[in-house]
């Protein structure tokens, strides 16, 4: 992020001072906004809105190479870094596609902090209902990107516009996990100040995802330890029942998307898959045909031993209503879903040998497909690795579920650091390294 101009969306523009030799432009435009504009109490939920959509186009961009190292994409196109990656070459920091992900990341990363901070200083000043919220709104996305960069970053650097900071370091990463939990602590107290339920939701349910995320970061990290690979997380798990009920109950099958549209932000992963179709739906969960399209469900429920209808209605999501459709470049993604709730409980006891708590939430999943419940027809810890990847596919989970699981990707090869360096995630890229002086030889 460093000696790079910020820009923070719908809400501000750079001033560039061009001065008076064209006279074309030595006009006073009302339109030019200065960074010190949104500091003002009138532009307060402007800036968190800003947040939210930089958010969302960050996420577009960084899950499409994290799923294309995982086994949810395939390389099907003619760009030769899309296949380094699906053949498990991670860490290249040159790799074009990791590297066009990583400035809306810190771009992302940055605006949800000074939204933070912006919305605090108008709390302070003006503790009205409104300002409350987006406070703690401005902490929900804030949350999610510390979380999401925590998941799928091997490395970091929290630089500020053109003030230059060291990177965390691969042990360091946990951090920003860590600081996911607080700002969704916030959020949650804000929303319950305030009265306001479904950002009292999100916020409960984002920090069960963070804290189970934190418990998978220290069972692949500094690599995967040996055993089962199941992490418990007594915390995560109350926030998963927590948010559970605050949706409606065991039943309620509930999502939190981002939405994408022409009008607000573009979504880079559905962009080049459905669109430009330089990678397809990975073929362990699907059989395509001859011109690479998708032709049908491959991936079965192993109980009912029929198309999941789990993966069925992700895929369908993706790809506007029907899975064998070329959807559209502005397709929802999910964040956070009751689904993953009663999978991070059912995790949780069976990891503590609970295996009556496992089978009632696991069957609850289950249950909002019509399948058959389960008692005991299949190993318990493989039913909820399948359940984990049909009912979290392109959530930006897999990766750290194949590390921990010890599941190898078809494409993988020897020499790739998904294979020789498992537990690897994805750089610091060459466009963070050439302007930052803790990375570039230069010294600071």
């Amino acid at each position: 992020m460093t000696n790079r101009i910020k820009s923070t969306g719908i809400v501000l523009m750079a001033a560039l001072s061009l001065g008076a030799c064209d006279s074309l432009l030595d006009v006073n435009n009302p339109n030019n906004l200065v960074e010190e504009s949104i500091q003002q109490p009138s532009a307060a939920s402007a800036v968190v809105n800003g947040a939210q959509a930089r958010t969302a186009r960050a996420i577009g961009f960084i899950w499409q190479p994290y799923a294309v190292a995982a086994d949810e994409f395939y390389w099907i196109g003619s760009r030769d870094a899309w296949l380094s990656l699906d053949q498990g070459f991670i860490s290249d920091p040159n790799n074009e596609f990791t590297d066009a992900a990583f400035p809306p990341l810190g771009d992302a990363r940055w605006l949800t902090d000074l939204a933070v901070e912006t919305l605090q200083g108008h709390v302070a000043n003006t503790p009205s209902t409104r300002m409350k919220t987006d406070l703690a709104r401005a902490h929900l996305y804030a949350g999610i990107m510390h979380m999401v960069i925590g998941e799928v970053q091997e490395d970091f650097a929290l630089s500020d516009k053109t003030e230059t900071a060291p990177p965390l370091g691969p042990e360091n990463m946990y951090t920003l996990l860590d600081e996911a939990i607080t700002h969704f602590d916030a959020a949650v107290s804000g929303a319950t100040d305030v009265g306001d339920a479904d950002l009292k939701l999100k916020a409960t349910a984002l920090r069960a995802r963070a804290k189970h995320s934190r418990a998978i970061w220290d069972q692949i990290n500094p690599s995967p330890k040996s055993g089962s690979g199941l992490v418990g997380s007594a915390s995560a798990a109350t926030d998963a029942l927590a948010a559970i009920g605050l949706a409606g109950g065991a039943a309620a099958d509930w999502n939190y998307d981002f939405h994408y549209s022409a009008g607000t932000v573009g979504n880079d992963l559905a962009n080049w898959v459905n669109d430009r179709k330089e990678n397809q739906v990975d073929l362990t969960l699907v059989n395509v045909n001859a011109a690479n399209d998708i032709a049908s469900i491959k991936i079965q429920d192993p109980i009912d031993a029929v198309a999941d209808p789990a993966f069925l209605k992700r895929l369908e999501k993706f790809k506007d209503g029907a899975f064998n459709s070329k959807g559209s470049q502005y397709s929802p993604l999910t964040i956070v879903s009751t689904r993953l709730m009663h999978l991070i409980a059912a995790e949780d006891a069976l990891a503590k040998g609970d295996n009556a708590g496992f089978t009632t939430h696991v069957n609850h999943v289950r249950a909002m497909d019509g399948l058959t419940p389960y008692s005991g027809q299949v190993d318990a810890a493989d039913l909820l690795k399948h359940e984990r990847r049909v009912n979290t596919w392109l959530m930006g989970l897999r990766l750290g579920d194949m590390y921990r699981f010890g599941i190898k990707a078809a494409g993988w090869q020897t020499q790739g650091d998904a294979v020789s360096k498992p537990g690897t995630m994805l750089p610091i890229t060459i466009v963070e390294i050439r302007s930052n002086c803790y990375l570039n030889g230069a010294g600071c």
